[in-house]
């Protein structure tokens, strides 16, 4: 009753897994952002923030806002999506930046959540996120992470400079 099969064997080569991320990949994904949040991030300290008499925004919290303006072109220029899935970035963007600026409304404390465990965050994810195609959502996740530290950046060294 037993019938011999036999069949056609297939050799099938898996693609190699790409050892590091490409120039454009890190332009898009860490640079960009993270010049962005610096840029704004310093302006706002140098030029906005001694006109405040409450000090809100800060320098982290007007990049944060600024880049929700943005956020279409940030998803358009950043990613490979399709442009109509901008709002699913949006979406990851204001998760992010929603608990950011709330974070960065508690004061001093706030430099531990929002700079030093962001700063943590932000270097893994730009270490091990770069391999996988992402969807907009965590395209902005990871955008928004490199805004706030920027942001931060940009803001203590304007401050340092020039105040």
């Amino acid at each position: 009753m037993e019938e011999e099969v036999s069949g056609v064997e297939l050799s099938v080569e898996a693609p190699p897994l790409p050892s590091s991320a490409t120039w454009k990949e890190t332009w898009d994904n860490v640079v960009f952002p993270a010049f962005f949040g610096a840029g704004v991030g310093a302006v706002w300290q140098v030029a906005v923030q001694p006109r405040l008499t409450y000090e809100v925004p800060n320098p982290v919290q007007a990049a944060l806002l600024l880049m929700l303006l943005l956020s279409p072109f940030f998803h358009r220029w950043l990613t490979d999506h399709d442009p109509a899935r901008w709002k699913e970035y949006l979406a990851g963007a204001s998760v992010l930046s929603t608990f950011f600026l709330a974070v960065w409304m508690t004061g001093y404390g706030a430099l531990i959540c929002g700079g030093y465990v962001a700063i943590v965050v932000w270097i893994w994810v730009s270490t091990s996120w770069w391999r996988f195609h992402l969807p907009p959502f965590r395209s902005a996740l990871w955008h928004t992470l490199g805004v706030n530290v920027g942001a931060l950046g940009g803001s203590l060294l304007a401050f340092n400079l020039f105040g």
